[in-house]
Formats: structure tokens, sequence, C-alpha cells
């Protein structure tokens, strides 16, 4: 864990589990939520409460990813227990690696 700003204070935490895969928690001490950086895919508003539920379903794979009806916006879901966390983000031309294998798993 590192203190990365003081006033609000900020921390990252650095996680990896057994099989490798690492994680980096970004945590504000005033906020509920939180950011998580894994395998260069930025997920925000995170509830604090449930990182560690999201990073297991993250390492199990259990997201889905689509297009909105344009084929401009993706989205993604992840099914926590207060209702799905869903995220919309531009679609640019090359999905990442991470994005591309969360397409093909959906």
């Amino acid at each position: 864990m590192v203190e990365v700003v003081k006033r609000p204070r900020v921390v990252d935490i650095h996680l990896e589990n057994s099989a490798g895969h690492e994680f980096l928690v970004m945590l504000r001490e005033d906020s509920g939520e939180a950011r998580i950086l894994f395998e260069d895919y930025l997920f925000d508003d995170v509830p604090v409460h449930r990182v560690l539920d999201f990073l297991d379903l993250l390492e199990r794979r259990e997201v889905t990813l689509s297009f909105n009806r344009s084929g401009r916006v993706l989205v993604l879901r992840v099914s926590l227990p207060e209702g799905e966390w869903v995220d919309r983000r531009s679609y640019s031309a090359d999905l990442s690696d991470w994005e591309r294998s969360a397409a093909e798993r959906g």
C-alpha cells in the first residue's frame, strides 16, 4: 500500500493473486468508491465494500461486454449483490486485449 496524496488521503493498493494477475486498487478516504486497474482497463466507481467481490468476478471472467445499438459504445457489466455495475465508454477501432477477451466470452 502506498499513500499517494495526504489530503484528502488517497492510497494505492497493489494486489497480486495466486495466478499472477496484478490489480491496482485506488482508494480515496472521503469516497465510498474505488478505481481498479486490471490489464490496462480502468474500472471506475466500484463500491469500496465490494472491491474484493469485484476482483473475484474479474478473475473468474464473470463479466459481460457488449456494444450499444450504434456500435459506437462499449457496455461492460459485472453483477454484484446490489445490482449490476455498468460502465459505458466510446468504442475505438481497436479493442484492448482485455476488452477482446471479455467480448469473446460474452
